[in-house]
């Protein structure tokens, strides 16, 4: 299979990709770079997680992330962090609020502007629509743009990517996987996949754990093992065949491509997400970490933030 990203499949992308990632180890000692004790203008935080990573021309590294607290409403925001080499990270501020709850800052860029699609929950108000933010003023000022999905039944993580000359996102709920579609970033109402869902009934990887990466005949998508408890390890599956009407994935030879670390660490009891990013000697990965030992006591509110390579 080619292993070079198609020309449109990651616009404005410093560098293209010419091999996909193959295996994701800790990037040294440095780990985690951003904890909860980081956030300074939240109140008192839980965790910080789902962290996707834009670069810039200039080289400059941002990091998008959710920021979590049990002790206020909305429950969660997106925050940013940045760094001068992708390796050593600074807080910098909450950037997006809404009445709603907000984690997965899909991030990225098309025709000259930054866009982020954040999964929002509103368990109160029912299925949650799927809302595009367009930056006013990058990294720290963005605007609704257009509710590009309105589900019928809760969905999560929606993640967009250019295959074959239009906009396809893929989307879950822990047990079954969904597709959408659009000629235009901006329209709204998305078009589902005439199959959906894609993928029923299985819980090892229907719902999305970071950004697609797209290459000249495949689309590489992670997604989180829910079959035993959130987000448990990260598994790559190979999309070979999307049109309206057909979709099929293929899981990876290699998968799970993260696991927990076990024993006593930040990342030791589960792992559910990677953005990896291409920085012309390998891939520079964000990902997040929950504990193992006491987690039962803890929760899912104990997320931290480390970097990987591929």
């Amino acid at each position: 299979m080619g292993d070079r990203y198609a020309s449109e499949a990651v616009p404005e992308y410093p560098i293209a990709a010419d091999r996909a990632p193959e295996r994701f180890v800790p990037a040294g000692d440095i780990n985690p770079v951003l904890t909860a004790a980081d956030v300074t203008d939240f109140g008192r935080t839980d965790c910080v997680a789902d962290p996707f990573l834009f670069v810039t021309a200039d080289g400059d590294w941002h990091m998008f992330f959710e920021v979590y607290t049990q002790n206020r409403q909305p429950s969660a925001v997106i925050g940013h962090a940045e760094s001068a080499d992708g390796y050593d990270w600074q807080y910098d501020r909450v950037v997006l609020e809404t009445d709603e709850h907000l984690s997965y800052p899909y991030v990225f860029k098309w025709d000259g502007d930054h866009y982020m699609v954040p999964d929002t929950w509103a368990k109160e108000r029912g299925p949650a629509a799927v809302t595009l933010f367009k930056a006013a003023s990058f990294p720290h000022q963005w605007e609704p743009v257009a509710e590009l999905v309105r589900p019928a039944t809760p969905i999560h993580d929606f993640s967009p990517f250019r295959w074959e000359g239009r906009w396809w996102a893929i989307v879950g709920d822990g047990t079954d996987l969904y597709a959408y579609y659009s000629d235009d970033l901006e329209a709204p109402d998305w078009t589902p996949h005439e199959a959906n869902p894609v993928v029923q009934n299985r819980p090892t990887a229907a719902r999305p754990g970071g950004r697609p990466l797209v290459f000249s005949d495949y689309v590489l998508a992670f997604y989180q093992d829910c079959a035993d408890r959130y987000g448990e390890r990260v598994h790559a599956y190979e999309i070979t065949e999307l049109t309206p009407e057909t979709y099929t994935d293929t899981r990876r030879a290699d998968s799970p491509v993260l696991d927990p670390a076990g024993g006593l660490g930040w990342n030791s009891g589960a792992i559910h997400q990677v953005d990896a990013w291409y920085d012309g000697d390998g891939y520079l990965c964000a990902v997040d970490g929950n504990v193992g030992l006491g987690y039962q006591v803890v929760g899912i509110h104990h997320w931290a933030i480390g970097i990987y390579r591929a």
